[in-house]
């Protein structure tokens, strides 16, 4: 599409974009109760659903910048809500894990985090909503393998 027939509107990672927006917005006011940033929950849900991950692994899960996630994980292990512990294969290794005080961290503001996922789904069909993840899901292939590409 040349650049003069560009409209925003019509611009899928504008929406993509808008979307994410308007639910950090939110959740930001949500988990400031709690003592969360929303790059601290992400980081939080992934470790709940992944358990031990290396720094690398939480930076891909989370969405989050290697350097802001070094912030992120410092702030988090001073608050108690998360370890860093040695690999058991590799000593080189440090994983990182939710302590008790995270994973009930977790537990008490996940309701809250699924009434605005909730929300934001609204009247979506279970069908159209598996269907947004699979279109999601391929989008990110596609710009791994295309990543991949020209990286190597």
């Amino acid at each position: 599409m040349p650049a003069a027939d560009f409209e925003l509107d019509r611009h899928v990672f504008f929406w993509l974009t808008q979307v994410i927006g308007a639910r950090d917005r939110e959740l930001a006011q949500g988990l400031k109760d709690h003592g969360l940033r929303v790059p601290e929950w992400r980081a939080l849900a992934a470790l709940y659903s992944k358990r031990h991950s290396t720094m690398s692994e939480l930076a891909d899960l989370a969405s989050i910048d290697r350097t802001t996630l070094t912030r992120t994980v410092d702030r988090m292990q001073d608050a108690g809500w998360i370890e860093r512990l040695a690999d058991e294969q590799d000593m080189r290794v440090t994983r990182l894990a939710l302590t008790a005080t995270g994973r009930k961290t977790f537990e008490r503001v996940w309701p809250e985090v699924q009434r605005l996922n909730d929300l934001a789904l609204a009247g979506l069909s279970n069908s159209q909503i598996e269907q947004l993840r699979k279109i999601l899901g391929q989008m990110r292939t596609n710009l791994e393998e295309y990543v991949g590409e020209t990286h190597a």
